[in-house]
């Protein structure tokens, strides 16, 4: 609630004077599942998270397997491994998820807003340099997201 009160006032302080907002939404595809659980470890021991906790989060991301059942069946699947995904249902799923992203605003000059799995690039516009420094900030978030493997919905 409160980044939509601040969103709204970035823009409206804009539109009241007279001034142009373009704003890009971005929605990470699979978002929770897709992050890959060896560069999450990298970007936690980076944030300082370093002996027993670092060992006792890779144990805990590290060689989780899965079975497809149906009814309580098998169905002729076999177990394979999970490499990536914050484990469903753990209260440590959100927390991981935010710091494998949490980088991502630094690739920008734009106001860059967050929530989940969701952003929002914004940019004031009243040159054409501006439109250029927003497309530069999108090709940015586009190389992050090709660096650290995770993916934009393109719909």
């Amino acid at each position: 609630m409160i980044q939509l009160l601040e969103v709204l006032d970035k823009w409206t302080g804009i539109l009241d004077i007279g001034g142009d907002v373009d704003v890009v939404y971005l929605d990470l595809a699979k978002a929770f599942d897709s992050v890959p659980n060896n560069r999450l470890l990298l970007k936690l021991e980076y944030y300082g998270v370093k002996g027993t906790l670092l060992e006792w989060m890779k144990d805990f991301l590290i060689g989780r397997r899965q079975l497809v059942m149906v009814a309580g069946s098998r169905t002729g699947s076999h177990w394979a491994p999970v490499l990536s995904g914050v484990p469903q249902g753990s209260v440590l799923r959100p927390l991981l998820f935010i710091s494998y992203i949490n980088d991502m605003p630094e690739t920008v000059s734009s106001f860059i807003y967050m929530y989940a799995d969701d952003t929002k690039v914004v940019r004031e516009v009243t040159t054409g340099r501006d439109c250029e420094e927003l497309q530069a900030d999108l090709d940015s978030i586009q190389h992050w997201s090709e660096k650290w493997q995770m993916k934009f919905n393109s719909r």
